[in-house]
């Protein structure tokens, strides 16, 4: 944890978000790794590890550093023979194709002041419906990660409707960050987002349905770009995931 600093101080060098709780929360259940020189942290990356897969993310290296194979030492560091899977920058893809992985979806990045109403269909989820959230989630995903449930349970927010649950984790920097969203159809989950996003003035949903895409950009939201999902060692993602509407986190698949 003392490197989450020089870690978000990297990626806003890379122009990503800074995002230190996002750094500390990926650090607290998956492995960080770490490249060093005479001027300090270079290069990282961070593998959370499921009984099913593991997800590959924070794929970075300093300019001073680039073009030198240390992505490509980061990452094929990280992986086993088992199933990996990470989203991938176009400019990370054709590394990503060169260590094994092809690509299986994509994900539309949006932003900013959501302006539509709520729609009103949905009510909070309690501690009681853990093993509940933890069941659907497994059976959409196909990945077992009740810590999720639990921590977005404890620090964030869980919302429940008849078609579908969408979460959301309001992180220290200010935005309200949505998702994982399951949900029975592209419009059951267009009406949890407004459910989540409505009245907050940042909030950030990773969405690939045109159905929804149009939607959060008919409220307000904006495009900050594509990335494209990857699996390396099997042919598709485990689970359902047509019901799969949004991740809380690319990096946690």
């Amino acid at each position: 944890m003392d490197d989450i600093p020089a870690c978000a101080d990297l990626a806003e060098s890379r122009s990503w978000p800074r995002e230190e709780s996002k750094w500390e929360f990926l650090l607290t259940y998956g492995e960080g790794w770490g490249l060093f020189d005479e001027h300090g942290l270079v290069g990282t990356t961070i593998v959370t590890r499921y009984p099913e897969l593991a997800s590959v993310s924070m794929v970075l290296v300093a300019e001073r550093a680039a073009r030198q194979g240390h992505a490509r030492r980061l990452v094929s560091h990280v992986l086993d023979t088992g199933v990996s899977t990470l989203f991938a920058t176009p400019m990370g893809r054709p590394l990503y194709e060169r260590l094994g992985f092809h690509a299986v979806g994509f994900t539309d990045i949006h932003a900013g002041t959501f302006t539509g109403p709520a729609a009103g269909v949905s009510h909070l989820a309690t501690a009681a419906d853990l093993d509940d959230l933890v069941a659907l989630d497994t059976k959409v995903t196909g990945l077992t990660r009740p810590y999720l449930w639990e921590s977005l349970l404890r620090m964030g927010t869980v919302r429940i409707s008849g078609h579908g649950v969408a979460g959301t984790w309001q992180v220290r920097e200010g935005r309200k960050l949505i998702g994982p969203v399951i949900a029975d159809s592209p419009a059951d989950a267009c009406a949890l987002i407004a459910d989540c996003a409505a009245g907050d003035p940042s909030v950030r949903v990773d969405v690939h349905d045109p159905e929804i895409i149009a939607f959060v950009r008919e409220n307000g939201l904006e495009s900050w770009g594509e990335a494209t999902w990857m699996v390396r060692g099997a042919e598709h993602l485990p689970g359902d995931r047509t019901r799969y509407r949004a991740p809380l986190l690319q990096a946690l698949g």
